[in-house]
């Protein structure tokens, strides 16, 4: 009976290192992905950083934590209730993967339902902060219309089927022009079913390929992560002469 209760000691023991291990590697997880943020000091690049990195980094993050709360929840079933037989300790273990599975389902469903709601604050807080030029002077955001004509063609072809978005920032005392270029294929959307922010693209067909002379057209599919609804929407490719920069 000793060397059995010494067991369930070490299995106690080596519970609760396990369970330290995987919160300092949800910390190095962490400090991962807060290191990329800090380097990218370009809004743009920040901007695709966040967007592509941030829900998966909190992922990895959740991941490694349930671990720790699943082997320190056995290592609390364990120490109190102290066991005399392998029945009892399966059903000690048992009941902290439980425990450690409610915790991932229900943070797993904040952060893939909810989140993206919040990210999408974060990510337009990151694009539309105030920007000042190299002498100083407060820029201003064109709106749509105004930065068409600082766009080129291609530019302007890119937004047209949401390949990338523009922003053009000008210092009107100066002159001084910025263009800033954004991936937008990482951004959720807003799902017409289920009002989450969980429609995503998943794949784009070119059902027509331009030519010199006439436009072609491109289908993109798009599905929600919540609800499984679907949609696509077609856009117009421009000809070709069109498309060359002047």
């Amino acid at each position: 009976m000793k060397s059995y209760l010494e067991f369930i000691a070490s299995w106690q023991e080596s519970a609760e290192l396990w369970s330290m291990f995987f919160l300092l590697l949800a910390f190095l997880v962490f400090v991962f992905y807060f290191t990329g943020f800090i380097v990218s000091k370009d809004r743009s690049k920040l901007y695709d950083y966040v967007s592509t990195h941030e829900i998966p980094a909190f992922m990895n993050l959740l991941v490694m934590i349930s671990l720790s709360v699943t082997f320190f929840a056995n290592s609390l079933l364990i120490g109190e209730f102290k066991t005399a037989n392998n029945f009892e300790l399966v059903i000690q273990s048992i009941g902290s993967l439980v425990i450690g599975g409610i915790f991932y389902y229900i943070l797993r469903v904040l952060l893939k339902i909810y989140y993206p709601y919040f990210l999408a604050k974060h990510l337009k807080r990151i694009r539309f902060k105030p920007m000042k030029s190299s002498s100083g002077n407060q820029m201003k955001l064109l709106n749509e219309d105004e930065e068409d004509l600082h766009l080129t063609k291609e530019q302007l072809e890119h937004e047209e089927i949401f390949a990338f978005d523009y922003d053009v920032w000008l210092d009107e005392t100066t002159g001084e022009k910025i263009v800033e270029k954004y991936d937008i294929h990482h951004t959720s959307l807003l799902c017409d079913e289920c009002r989450f922010r969980t429609l995503r693209e998943v794949k784009e067909v070119v059902d027509k390929m331009p030519t010199q002379t006439e436009g072609g057209e491109l289908t993109k599919y798009y599905k929600c992560d919540y609800c499984g609804h679907k949609e696509q929407k077609k856009k117009h490719l421009s000809s070709l002469n069109e498309n060359q920069v002047v």
